[in-house]
C-alpha cells in the first residue's frame, strides 16, 4: 500500500476502508502534566489562552507520537457559553462546573439556543486555537475536536442528580433541555469543523448505562444522537464512559462513525455487536493502566486490544494529567510491533 499520511490513514480506517496499520491516538483529552513542563503551556491558562491550548495540544502528537492533534482538555467548553459558572481547576485537576444556571425542581421552558452561542464563553478561544493548530501541523495531520453531549450538557444546566429525577418523572420537560444541548453542539461542532477539525467527538459519560436505562436511552436519547449524527458536517465519533454493553445494539443505528469505549465494555463483544456499522476506538484504560501501571502493562493491553478488533487504538477516557509518556508511548511501540507480525 501507499503510504498513507496520517489523516488518510484515520479518514479511511473511520471510513471502512484498507490501512496499513491501526491508528493510535486519543479521541479524549491529552493534557498531562509531563507535557505541560515541556511545553512550559499549564493548566488552567491553556484553557483560556488558544495559543497555549494549541501548543500543549500539539505536544501530544510531537512527544508522544499520538497521530492526531485533539482539543479541548475539559466538558466545561459549551456549559460555559450557556451560561454555567466554571471551576478552573488547576495544573492536575481539570476545569469543572460549579455553578447550574437552571436548578429548579422541575423543568422550566428553556427557549431556543442563544444566536450569539458562537461568539460565548471559550468558544472563540477553541476556533482560534483550530486554526493556530491547522497553521502549524498542515493538512497531513488530523485535528479532532470535541464536546460534551446532550446528556451531560442538561446535567450541568440543571445538575446531575435532578436530571436522573427528571428521567423517570419529567420525560416532557426533560426533552426539551435534551434537544436544547444538541442544537447548541451541533452548531458548536460545525463551527469547529469549519475552522479546520477533521473530526469531531460527542462526549456524553452521563449517557451510560450505569447511570440511565436502556429503556430510557432507547426512547429519549437515540432518537437526539440520530439527528446529531445527520447535522454534524463531517465525520461524527461518540464517547460514552463506563459498561455500554447493554445499548450496544441500539448505537448500531445511531448514525456515529466511531465508538470510543472504556475498558469496561468488552472490545470483542462489542465488534462481535456492532459488526462493520461503526468503528470502535480505544479501549486501555486510562485510570489503572496509563496512569498507574508500567510500560509493559501499558504495551501487553494494547496488543490485547488489538486482537480483538479495535479499528483504532487509543485511551479508553481521558488521560489523567498524572499519565506519564512513557505509559503512552508503548501503545505507539506497541501497535508498531503488532503491525511488523
Amino acid at each position: 500500500m501507499v503510504n498513507l499520511t496520517l489523516k488518510e490513514r484515520l479518514k479511511r480506517t473511520l471510513n471502512g476502508k484498507t490501512v496499513d496499520k491501526t491508528p493510535v491516538l486519543a479521541v479524549t483529552q491529552t493534557g498531562t502534566k509531563d507535557l505541560m513542563s515541556l511545553t512550559k503551556y499549564y493548566w488552567p491558562d491553556a484553557n483560556w489562552n488558544p495559543k497555549a491550548l494549541a501548543q500543549l495540544a500539539i505536544s501530544a502528537h510531537k512527544e508522544i507520537g499520538f497521530e492526531a492533534v485533539r482539543i479541548p482538555y475539559c466538558l466545561t467548553v459549551l456549559l460555559e457559553a450557556l451560561g454555567c459558572e466554571i471551576e478552573k481547576g488547576d495544573t492536575t485537576r481539570q476545569a469543572a462546573v460549579k455553578g447550574h444556571p437552571y436548578n429548579s425542581r422541575k423543568p422550566v421552558p428553556i427557549g431556543k439556543v442563544p444566536e450569539t452561542i458562537l461568539s460565548s464563553g471559550r468558544i472563540p478561544i477553541m476556533i482560534e486555537a483550530i486554526k493556530i493548530i491547522k497553521d502549524i501541523v498542515g493538512d497531513n495531520v488530523p485535528i479532532i475536536a470535541g464536546s460534551e453531549g446532550p446528556v451531560t450538557i442538561a446535567s450541568g444546566l440543571v445538575e446531575v442528580t435532578t436530571l436522573m429525577r427528571w428521567f423517570i418523572r419529567e420525560k416532557e420537560g426533560l426533552l426539551e433541555y435534551l434537544q436544547y444541548g444538541s442544537d447548541a453542539m451541533i452548531s458548536y461542532a460545525n463551527a469547529l469543523l469549519d475552522a479546520g477539525a477533521d473530526a469531531f467527538v460527542v462526549l456524553d459519560p452521563v449517557a451510560s448505562p450505569e447511570l440511565i436505562s436502556p429503556k430510557d436511552f432507547n426512547d429519549l436519547v437515540l432518537p437526539i444522537y440520530k439527528d446529531i449524527s445527520k447535522k454534524i458536517k463531517g465525520d461524527s465519533i461518540l464517547h460514552i464512559c463506563g459498561d455500554i454493553t447493554a445499548i450496544l445494539p441500539s448505537l448500531r443505528e445511531s448514525g456515529f462513525i466511531g465508538l470510543s469505549i472504556e475498558e469496561k465494555t468488552d472490545m470483542k463483544e462489542a465488534k462481535d455487536t456492532l459488526e462493520d456499522k461503526i468503528k470502535l476506538i480505544g479501549n486501555i484504560s486510562s485510570a489503572k493502566t496509563l496512569l498507574n501501571g508500567t510500560y509493559n502493562e501499558v504495551y501487553e493491553e494494547c496488543i490485547t486490544a488489538l486482537e480483538k478488533g479495535t479499528d483504532i487504538l487509543a485511551p479508553g477516557c481521558g488521560l489523567a494529567p498524572m499519565t506519564p509518556i512513557k505509559n503512552c508511548i508503548a501503545m505507539i511501540d506497541a501497535r508498531n510491533n503488532y503491525f511488523k507480525k
